[in-house]
């Protein structure tokens, strides 16, 4: 049954009329065929792969690049290919919020143009990527861009209107003030990637089991120990989570759980039927101010965005395990946010007829980033996960990175800002990512302006002077859960009668604009009294670790890992750096030296 609004919208436009005539949302790939993953699972193994996706195809594929295939086991519960790989836009683009991203996207393009010269289909085809602006801050976005462009050896240019024109004729550009062109950007096919990549990750001696679920997977003294699967026991030493929006249920699946947090939202796609002269070679295009893409694919236009409030799939937690009943349906109130925007920015899409409308789950982390690494509950146990629909983007960088932290324990990408352990067990909260998840999809579009705060899942952890601060005038931030002023507004409106009265508005920190920010006076005036005269600091949001030692064992050990002298007097505190064992920079701490020596008190009465 269709809504009101819904059958308004189909009697004033023909593309909402023949999507609502012609859906098809089984996800087929018409002359597809994934390699069968015969026989039973070997009992002992080096490393089981959990999920037979882009993702867990390409650390296969790295793993027997690397001389561990023969060691390797890769389990899908479905099929290969049937999870979310299924129904990706399949969009590459190099530009991402960081180097690591950049440089991991960069080693994803690099392996499909190998696979390519080996006669291997992965859809690869370089069309660049137009980028167009509605604002003056959006420009401000892409000149960033253009300057970073130069260390980060990525091939751009700023473009008039004019020429934004010029690069795709089917743009409305009287609205739009500039655009970038990125040449180097491209588009593939996840699923054809990712039989491939199967393919010669299986001609390197990988084993593929398809139809076989993970039960549980077992440590010994925290470090894995065997995988228990739906076709038999699996001894093994690593153990890697590659299952897309399943990944955090498979956290759940261990003692301790590992925390993977994940939540799906619905994602939606439009194909068109075959449009006669479509340029084949039409570059992707983005308007991020509008939350919308479209690229050319196969003749048709494939065409989504990510609309700014977001809609969470599964809200009861009950995903299914079955990829054939992942479609999920259509929902018109909620997509006319970014049908209408499509309509808006190709006028000669409302001539279309529309082929389908794919809705499926897509999962994002609470943060907007990657998650991949080895967790802190367990050790030899890996995640690769949290790709935000562009898994392929991601699957060729991501999966030679986990391989070589397999194989050699270190990999030459930085991983710091993807890794898993930068959760708290509060970030896997299911009510949490449910309401994040909200907000997150939005962001992946949105101006990222300094100092951004998430405005979802607020209110989680107060430090003990929370209250003090807010009757203060402390507009707050959120830092690992916690609420921790940002700065302070003297203009704040008080109850005078009732001082320690919650009628203290809470003010949630801000900023959304590349000017002097509205905060700027504010946090002059702390500057100058903290230099002037003292400030006093709330740490509750900082981890605390306390160290004892009966011998000099403690100061050692920080001696050899920090930067400074740590070796100082009781009743000091040293700022310090933390260095890892090449040297590279980790961390900056705060050290206080509350004794010479002392017994660790739990030790001492026992």
């Amino acid at each position: 049954m269709y809504s009101k609004y819904h059958k308004a919208l189909c009697s004033t436009n023909k593309v909402y009329r023949c999507l609502c005539n012609g859906l098809v949302t089984d996800g087929s790939t018409p002359g597809a065929t994934a390699p069968a993953g015969t026989g039973m699972p070997p009992k002992d193994a080096r490393v089981v792969i959990c999920g037979g996706g882009v993702m867990g195809a390409s650390v296969a594929y790295h793993l027997g690049k690397l001389g561990w295939g023969k060691e390797t086991v890769l389990i899908e519960q479905n099929r290969i290919g049937g999870g979310t790989t299924w129904h990706a836009s399949g969009l590459i683009g190099v530009f991402k919020p960081s180097l690591s991203q950049v440089k991991l996207t960069k080693s994803s393009v690099d392996l499909y143009k190998e696979l390519e010269n080996k006669g291997l289909s992965t859809g690869w085809k370089q069309c660049g990527s137009l980028n167009i602006a509605r604002t003056k801050d959006r420009m401000i976005v892409f000149k960033r861009m253009k300057a970073q462009s130069v260390s980060w050896e990525i091939d751009c240019e700023i473009l008039t209107p004019e020429q934004c024109k010029e690069k795709c004729s089917l743009l409305r550009i009287d609205d739009i003030i500039g655009g970038l062109w990125i040449p180097g950007d491209g588009v593939g096919d996840p699923y054809e990637t990712c039989l491939s990549i199967i393919s010669e990750a299986k001609n390197m001696g990988v084993r593929v089991i398809e139809g076989c679920g993970v039960k549980k997977i077992d440590q010994i003294d925290k470090r894995v120990s065997g995988v228990d699967t739906s076709l038999g026991y699996i001894n093994c030493e690593y153990f890697v989570n590659c299952g897309g929006f399943w990944a955090r249920g498979i956290g759940q699946l261990s003692e301790p759980n590992v925390k993977v947090p994940l939540h799906a939202v619905e994602h939606y796609y439009l194909h068109t039927k075959p449009i006669p002269g479509l340029d084949p070679l039409l570059p992707v295009v983005r308007d991020q101010d509008g939350h919308i893409y479209f690229r050319e694919n196969k003749g048709r236009l494939l065409a989504g965005g990510f609309e700014p409030i977001a809609k969470p799939a599964y809200e009861d937690g009950k995903i299914p395990a079955s990829s054939k009943d992942r479609a999920l349906p259509e929902d018109w109130d909620h997509f006319h946010v970014l049908m209408e925007q499509l309509l808006h920015r190709v006028p000669s899409l409302g001539n279309a007829v529309l082929d389908r409308l794919c809705n499926g789950p897509e999962a994002f982390s609470p943060d907007c980033k990657w998650i991949v690494g080895e967790t802190p509950e367990i050790r030899n146990y890996l995640v690769a996960a949290g790709m935000k629909t562009i898994g392929i983007a991601a699957a060729g960088g991501v999966g030679k990175a986990t391989a070589e932290l397999i194989v050699t324990g270190d990999t030459d990408f930085d991983m710091y800002e993807l890794e898993v352990s930068r959760f708290l067990g509060l970030h896997n909260n299911r009510k949490f990512l449910r309401d994040r998840v909200r907000e997150v999809p939005g962001l992946h579009y949105g101006i990222m302006y300094p100092f951004h705060e998430f405005q979802t899942s607020r209110n989680l952890r107060m430090s003990p002077v929370y209250t003090r601060m807010r009757e203060a005038g402390a507009v707050f931030g959120q830092v690992m859960g916690y609420e921790r002023p940002t700065w302070f507004d003297p203009n704040i409106i008080h109850d005078t009668e009732n001082p320690h009265d919650w009628c203290t508005p809470y003010r949630m920190a801000y900023t959304n604009t590349f000017a002097k920010p509205p905060w700027f006076d504010c946090v002059a005036k702390e500057y100058e009294a903290c230099r002037e005269r003292v400030g006093l600091a709330d740490y509750s949001s900082f981890t605390k670790i306390d160290l004892w030692s009966e011998g000099n064992e403690v100061v050692d050990a920080l001696q050899y890992v920090c930067s400074n002298d740590v070796d100082v007097p009781v009743g000091s505190i040293i700022h310090t750096g933390m260095q890892n064992k090449h040297g590279g920079y980790e961390n900056d701490c705060s050290l206080a030296r509350l004794a010479e020596n002392q017994q660790d008190p739990a030790l001492a009465r026992k």
